[in-house]
């Protein structure tokens, strides 16, 4: 009784365990590009600009290889709780097999759910540097819109 408590406690250890690999989104991101030594002296808004270019972009997370280590260690533990000698050395050795296999597979899941598409902006400021901004909404901007950089997206300005 007592070792099916300590299994059950194990197992939700390790399901937490492995939900830590989940990939994180992508964040959304600026990128300053210098253009010109031009300073914006007395300018209103230094971070507005005129939108040049619009793309698509394809965004993709990898697989760190994390899910089946952590897979592996939880099989392994798992596994040996089974058994007495080289019954005990076989279970480990499958649980260390069947937890990688698992591991890696969830961790392929939750990086597949974190991938998608984003929009890539490329804005010429008002001072000459340019800007590529990448966010997920395109809040229906296009080439020649007035924008201002808020933080890591774009907002349109009035016309």
């Amino acid at each position: 009784m007592m070792r099916m408590k300590a299994m059950l406690i194990l197992l939700l250890v390790a399901t937490m365990g492995l939900g830590g690999c989940v990939a994180p989104p992508p964040r959304e991101r600026v990128v300053y590009h210098e253009g010109s030594t031009q300073e914006p002296s007395g300018r209103s808004c230094y971070h507005c600009g005129t939108v040049r270019d619009i793309d698509q972009v394809e965004i993709r997370q990898g697989n760190t290889g994390g899910g089946a280590v952590l897979g592996a260690i939880i099989g392994g533990v798992i596994g040996n709780q089974f058994g007495r000698g080289s019954g005990r050395a076989a279970a480990t050795a499958a649980g260390v097999v069947g937890g990688a296999v698992v591991g890696n597979s969830v961790e392929e899941n939750n990086a597949r759910a974190a991938s998608g598409y984003a929009w890539r902006f490329r804005v010429e400021l008002d001072d000459g540097r340019w800007a590529t901004v990448t966010q997920y909404q395109n809040p229906g901007l296009h080439p020649g819109d007035r924008v201002a950089i808020h933080r890591d997206h774009l907002e349109p300005l009035a016309r």
